[in-house]
């Protein structure tokens, strides 16, 4: 108890002592073309990236390259103010007097969180995150690097209120709200992506060097998004070419671990006139495969390929081609065989927007492809001549996006999507299934009093399949003082029934049981109410949530054969129950420099199904997480973060209902320390997951200890 009152109040501290100031710096004498350097202050290190603006009566607006200089390539003599922004740093202003120019070689304070980066997950456009009105939570680059994570799902295990769940028979999604993964959207840029087995998408999949930041939206989002948003939203931003002011640029990181991890990653980025491009490429390996703990003889290899090109002539108009594309292969042991997989992930998307003053219209197409495989083999590769059971998912999605501010602070998101889903399995009938949706969908950001800001959305879902679902929303924030928040939220959530749960037939003619679809499915349908509270400045914030979940028609499988006959299995539209739970999280830099930062969280859950009135089994009550972040001496950055899970009912007997197996309360500590090498562009670091070595019965997936070490050189950029 002693231990808790101290952190609670070291947090709470730093909250309140932390400021932005930042100590004035020797001044630089006017020049016609002004320069200097951006660096973190805590560390040193440059910052790339920042944005720095000579405001005046001929504002300037340049960016820092790798290195954190930035250089005008203007004259710039009537200018008064200086101001400098970077993603997740404090914003610097300084005033130009007749007697003083302010220095411009400046550091920047790390910010615990950035109000004014922009989001584009709450509104389907860009926005402060201070003015989004649902509450979301953003792992930005730097939090990727400090995981030392190789994919999401690694990177998400530190998060809290998400839980990772075992995919069938591989895989690891993710839990919000105590809603299951297969019920939680997984989205890049906004584009739904196939590849869900079993009703999971793996999110190791996703390679950490491809991604510049998560947003997670957590409730009910199907008035934006649509089917699968009934837990939340997980939103993968890629990183994008030319961010940093660089010409050219290039990376690259190897990292070495136990469990025979070896990881190769590089990009090259080129930027000329109103044209940028990039090209990512990956290797992962390691012997464990997401979502199974049984290591012995697994084996998971990855490579990767992302590539963008942009085109942006002025900031009115602008379009992007993207790819991503995964080839994967997994191994793991099952009794005495081995489950193997292969997996191809295509994603491509096509889009632009044209803006005309605060109106911008916003058209995209997009494509994604998975082609899977899977073979069962008493070898580590599929016996010669085995076809496997081939399984083809395709997403097509058309879309127009209108976003507009008008007068009175009015603004309307709208848009209309037509999507196809299709799939080619044997175990539908005629071997593939298609089936086409039309949604079009709007929200209303209106404020009839001050401060106090109502957003009301709809979203009308028609399907050639499974006929039309109507998905209603309203929101609202209310500033109730400079620095405190009111959020509130209550809207509908539905999941559109899938191709197995709609035409699969299966026959186990060793198990003797037969698994059927039905074509008379519905969507499952949920509603959310959520409230929350937050006080937050750059420096530090203190935020809560109460959330409640109450879901119906959730889609499992019935027995419909007679007693004496061999068992049958429909699915039907039957389950309902509810979740609700509280969410709290607290952060500061505890010193003012920043170069000490203190991070608490916890959570409570609590379900029910109530059909037979029994707590949800795979939900633990409660967990909780703790992060600390600081620099030692010779620049060292540390991070030390605690995550833990409390005891979980895993299994319950049919018969008599009593739980029969039990995950353990797990506590995980990760460690990670890295330093910037003299060597120009080089940078060195060593950590450890699960630093203690738990493994708890009934977790999802690899739970031991892994130690890695990570080299990294980047390119110094040319201008």
């Amino acid at each position: 108890m002693r231990l808790r009152f101290s952190v609670a109040t070291a947090l709470a501290a730093g909250i309140v002592s932390a400021s932005p100031a930042v100590a004035a710096l020797p001044a630089q004498e006017p020049s016609a073309a002004p320069s200097g350097t951006v660096r973190s202050r805590a560390d040193g290190r440059a910052i790339a990236g920042a944005e720095v603006w000579l405001i005046g009566d001929d504002t300037i607006r340049v960016r820092t390259d790798v290195n954190g200089t930035w250089r005008s390539t203007r004259p710039a003599t009537r200018w008064h103010t200086l101001r400098v922004r970077a993603m997740g740093f404090v914003v610097l202003e300084r005033s130009r007097t007749a007697e003083r120019l302010p220095a411009l070689d400046v550091q920047l304070v790390p910010a615990a969180i950035a109000l004014d980066q922009m989001v584009v997950s709450a509104a389907r456009r860009e926005q402060k995150l201070a003015d989004a009105v649902a509450t979301i939570e953003v792992v930005n680059r730097r939090d990727l690097e400090r995981t030392g994570a190789s994919d999401l799902s690694a990177v998400l295990t530190e998060q809290l209120g998400i839980e990772l769940q075992g995919g069938h028979p591989a895989g690891s999604g993710a839990m919000m709200q105590g809603i299951g993964s297969e019920r939680v959207l997984i989205l890049l840029d906004g584009q739904p992506l196939a590849g869900r087995l079993s009703g999971n998408f793996d999110l190791a999949r996703i390679p950490v060097g491809m991604v510049e930041r998560v947003e997670v939206v957590k409730g009910a989002q199907s008035t934006l998004y649509g089917s699968e948003a009934m837990g939340g939203v997980i939103n993968i931003i890629t990183r994008r070419p030319g961010g940093d002011g660089q010409r050219l640029g290039a990376s690259m990181t190897g990292t070495m671990g136990a469990q025979g991890r070896m990881d190769g990653a590089g990009r090259v980025q080129l930027a000329r006139g109103a044209f940028a491009s990039s090209v990512d490429v990956a290797r992962r390996s390691q012997e464990s495969a997401p979502g199974v703990a049984r290591n012995e003889g697994a084996q998971a290899a990855r490579l990767d390929l992302a590539a963008t090109l942009q085109w942006r002539p002025d900031s009115a108009r602008q379009a992007e081609v993207a790819v991503l594309a995964l080839d994967e292969r997994q191994r793991w042991r099952t009794g005495t065989f081995y489950g193997i997989s292969d997996n191809v992930q295509l994603n491509a998307r096509v889009g632009g927007s044209w803006a005309r003053g605060a109106h911008r219209i916003s058209p995209k197409l997009a494509v994604s492809d998975w082609d899977h495989t899977a073979y069962t083999s008493a070898f580590t590769a599929p016996v010669a001549g085995d076809p496997g059971d081939r399984q083809r998912q395709q997403i097509l999605l058309g879309e127009l996006l209108y976003n507009g501010a008008f007068r009175r602070g009015v603004s309307l998101d709208a848009g209309v999507q037509l999507r196809t889903d299709a799939i080619e399995t044997d175990r539908v009938p005629g071997g593939r299934r298609a089936h086409t949706s039309l949604e079009p969908f709007a929200q209303l950001e209106f404020a009839p009093l001050r401060g106090l800001a109502l957003l009301p959305g709809v979203r009308v879902t028609q399907s050639n399949v499974w006929g039309t679902h109507v998905t209603p929303r309203v929101a609202a924030r209310a500033q109730l003082a400079r620095r405190l928040t009111l959020r509130a939220s209550y809207g509908d959530g539905f999941r559109a029934p899938d191709f197995k749960e709609l035409f699969l037939f299966f026959q186990n003619t060793n198990a003797g049981y037969a698994v059927r679809g039905n074509a008379a499915l519905q969507p499952e349908q949920s509603r959310n109410a959520m409230l929350g509270l937050e006080w937050a400045t750059a420096g530090g914030y203190v935020r809560g949530q109460l959330f409640q979940n109450t879901f119906t028609d959730f889609i499992e499988t019935q027995i419909v054969s007679a007693p004496n006959e061999a068992p049958v299995y429909e699915y039907q539209n039957r389950d309902r129950g509810w979740t609700r739970g509280a969410e709290f999280e607290t952060a500061a830099n505890l010193v003012a420099s920043g170069r000490l930062r203190g991070e608490l969280g916890f959570s409570l859950l609590e379900t029910r199904d109530e059909r037979s009135g029994l707590q949800l089994l795979g939900r633990p009550a409660r967990s909780g997480r703790v992060g600390l972040q600081a620099v030692l001496p010779f620049e060292l950055r540390s991070s030390v973060t605690i995550v833990h899970t409390g005891r979980t009912p895993m299994q319950r007997d049919d018969s008599t209902n009593a739980v029969t197996s039990t995950r353990d309360a797990f506590m995980r500590v990760d460690m990670r320390f890295a330093r910037t090498l003299p060597v120009s562009g080089l940078e060195f670091s060593v950590g450890a997951d699960n630093v203690f070595d738990r493994r708890p019965r009934e977790w999802a997936g690899f739970t031991g200890r892994h130690v890695y070490t990570t080299l990294t050189y980047t390119l110094p950029g040319l201008r």
